[in-house]
């Protein structure tokens, strides 16, 4: 059950709706939109991380520049997060070196006889290095905290959705930083990031209905590939394979480890994205705040349940579809992103103005006063 206490099935097959309705359609325009830029007819499947013709941002720098400067983002960031990363870097608790024969992936693990996580990558010079150094910090520095609060090393950690959130709000949580990593290029990189993680939802969603499906009809090889070609064409419409009649046939499904290894796991993803960008648009109203709440989350450690925790901290339900549509959809308005304010912000932090992320939204000024009469 992964710790799963407050929820079950019918609930995840609803939040799985609400992706469908309300996230579905706005990848979907990113697609196009990533096509155009492109000069593609259409985006195929090998081209979905691609973003811009000449190439995505990477990072400069070798491994332990990155680190020197991971070293003055969380000092920056906080008082926690530098005694944090200092107790890292002083107990080498980093593998991050791609080596001939060593395991593939990234993780983070416990040493719960010194209370020190441990983390494990394979650096490769593109911004999947960053996001080592952001996503897996966010659990080691959740798991750091919580064991130096909780005598049981069984409450260091939450359940797995709300473990998630520590680890993709830390992602956006180090936003400011990002030119000690890539320079100028800083604003492309955040600009990507944040589309990318709203485009991974869809594929967790898939694969979530996917292991659901398996297990309730039981059918054979062909069979698990049309139920997953079918859940393409309902959650991933965009997806092309080029001609790939084995993918198109439904097999793509076998090279997502999870489905082998930790069975419905992979909706959590998705649960704690919606947490993360719950923190995504706190920082930009209140970075102080955002961080307090942030850390109140951390502390938490596994005491308390899933709902409970969210509640504590301040995020909104994902089961409940006004939460999604918060994040999805203001009031009076389509949502439609304007990419010359969002790239503004992401270098400066913040946008002047009257103008907002969203076309045909304007920022009531300072000094000035709106009447609002008869609904209008």
């Amino acid at each position: 059950r992964f710790g799963r206490y407050d929820y079950g099935p019918e609930d995840v097959k609803k939040f799985r709706g609400y992706v469908k309705d309300q996230i579905v359609p706005v990848c979907e325009r990113l697609f196009k939109e990533q096509a155009e830029s492109l000069g593609l007819s259409a985006v195929t499947f090998y081209d979905e991380q691609l973003k811009h013709p000449d190439g995505n941002a990477a990072p400069t720098g070798t491994k332990g520049e990155m680190l020197k400067s991971a070293k003055e983002m969380y000092h920056e960031l906080s008082k926690e997060t530098g005694e944090f990363f200092d107790f890292m870097l002083e107990h080498e608790m980093f593998d991050l070196d791609s080596k001939p024969g060593k395991q593939p992936g990234g993780y983070c693990s416990f040493l719960p006889g010194v209370k020190s996580p441990f983390i494990f990558a394979n650096f490769n010079g593109t911004s999947a290095d960053v996001d080592v150094l952001t996503h897996e910090m966010g659990h080691a520095f959740e798991a750091y905290t919580a064991s130096r609060i909780y005598p049981l090393s069984s409450m260091t950690w939450a359940s797995s959705e709300t473990n998630e959130i520590h680890s993709m709000s830390m992602e956006f949580l180090t936003y400011p930083w990002m030119e000690k990593f890539f320079g100028d290029k800083a604003g492309l990189y955040r600009k990507d990031h944040l589309i990318q993680a709203l485009e991974a939802v869809p594929f967790m969603v898939t694969v979530d209905e996917f292991q659901h499906r398996v297990f309730e009809e039981k059918p054979d090889a062909a069979g698990r590939k049309k139920i997953w070609h079918e859940l393409e064409q309902t959650y991933m419409p965009w997806r092309d394979y080029d001609g790939n009649a084995f993918f198109e046939a439904g097999g793509y499904w076998m090279q997502r480890q999870h489905i082998f290894i930790n069975p419905f796991y992979y909706v959590d993803y998705a649960l704690a994205q919606m947490g993360a960008f719950h923190f995504y648009r706190m920082m930009d109203e209140d970075p102080k705040t955002a961080w307090e709440e942030y850390y109140r989350l951390c502390r938490s450690g596994g005491s308390r349940g899933y709902f409970e925790t969210l509640e504590y901290s301040g995020i909104g339900n994902p089961f409940c579809e006004e939460t999604i549509r918060g994040i999805m959809e203001q009031p009076g308005f389509v949502k439609e992103l304007n990419e010359e304010m969002l790239q503004i912000y992401l270098s400066l932090t913040y946008v002047a103005g009257e103008n907002t992320f969203f076309r045909g939204l304007k920022k009531l000024l300072p000094g000035r006063y709106l009447i609002w009469k008869d609904g209008v």
